[in-house]
């Protein structure tokens, strides 16, 4: 058994390193038709022609696509993934700069949305047809319609109306400045330094944001939560156990809030991994200067090896998140482990 998900682990593993190999191809050549030179814009209008063909040539852009491709990922293989136009800095540093705070806003989006999601479903199955289930519902409805930029928006100007001395722009009052930690995370970082002020600091600047990314998610998570309660509340154990008198809370907690919880748990991986492109306009609102954030500067000023740093590691999040999805599933419901499951 060991032997046999070890192999399938290898297998998926080589299947996702192929996707990423091709989604980088993808990019990479798909960055450089686009129509613009990125020597041009990155030297201005001023800059004389003599100029950009040497910076062309510095970056490597008069040679042919493939050959440019090859040189990158050989650069990439040894952590090398050059240098931006924009911000003159090498691309690795600016992720580790950029990289954190993201993750830190979409770890605690994931936080509400668990917080809220799973047991808003099961109320909301649990009352089916009733006010509640509508209430739920329509919030649901809410949640995945309305685009997070405008739960943004409106976030900021009822704070600014109600909670004046509330936060709505950065990550940390700029007078407290953030600790320099290990992990980048401000909430992480400033327990670490002891400094309590900070970590309060930054936990209301990522409330707003976080309610705003998560509430497409909660939509979502609590209608498919709701769907797979209600249709394993038809099952026969469940009906067996109800004819045994089985308390409702005992069955819905104990027994099918598992069953039911595949579904929502595999969204949710996918959920984790789109947020880092989805969380940019939020960032935007903001000023959150994440990670997201980079990525738009990045497509809007054609820099390429920028670019293709945030295409790659938004690659490399979708892999991990099915990877752990799949071995969290298998090991909720072993009719899935090792890939055992029929259709």
């Amino acid at each position: 058994m060991n032997l046999r998900y070890l192999e399938i682990f290898v297998r998926r593993l080589a299947g996702f390193a192929m996707v990423l190999f091709v989604l980088s191809l993808m990019i990479f050549v798909l960055a450089r038709v686009v129509p613009g030179d990125p020597a041009r814009m990155s030297l201005g209008p001023s800059a004389t022609q003599e100029q950009v063909d040497q910076l062309r040539t510095r970056m490597g852009l008069d040679q042919p696509v493939l050959v440019q491709y090859g040189r990158y990922i050989g650069n990439a293989l040894h952590g090398d993934l050059g240098q931006s136009i924009v911000s003159g800095n090498a691309v690795v540093d600016d992720i580790r700069a950029f990289l954190p705070a993201t993750l830190e806003l979409i770890i605690v989006t994931v936080i509400i949305e668990l917080a809220f999601a799973i047991p808003l479903g099961v109320i909301t199955a649990r009352y089916r047809n009733s006010w509640i289930d509508n209430a739920g519902r329509l919030f649901s409805l809410v949640g995945v319609t309305i685009p997070a930029f405008l739960f943004a928006i409106t976030l900021q100007l009822v704070a600014a109306r109600f909670f004046p001395s509330w936060p709505i722009l950065g990550r940390v009052d700029y007078n407290l400045g953030a600790p320099s930690g290990p992990t980048g995370f401000l909430l992480i970082d400033s327990i670490m330094a002891g400094r309590g002020d900070v970590f309060l600091s930054a936990l209301a600047h990522l409330t707003l944001p976080a309610i705003a990314l998560a509430m497409a998610g909660i939509g979502q998570i609590t209608h498919i939560t709701r769907s797979a309660m209600i249709d394993n509340l038809r099952r026969d154990h469940v009906l067996t156990l109800k004819s045994f008198g089985v308390p409702d809370p005992v069955i819905v907690f104990r027994y099918l809030l598992k069953l039911s919880s595949i579904a929502p748990l595999t969204i949710m991986g996918l959920e984790f991994a789109s947020l880092i492109g989805n969380a940019f306009v939020v960032e935007m609102v903001f000023s959150w200067g994440g990670f997201a954030s980079y990525g738009l500067t990045a497509i809007l000023q054609k820099d390429l090896n920028a670019l293709m740093a945030v295409v790659l590691i938004s690659g490399i999040f979708f892999i991990v998140a099915n990877l752990a999805i799949d071995i969290i599933v298998s090991i909720i419901d072993p009719r899935l482990r090792l890939g055992e499951a029929g259709p």
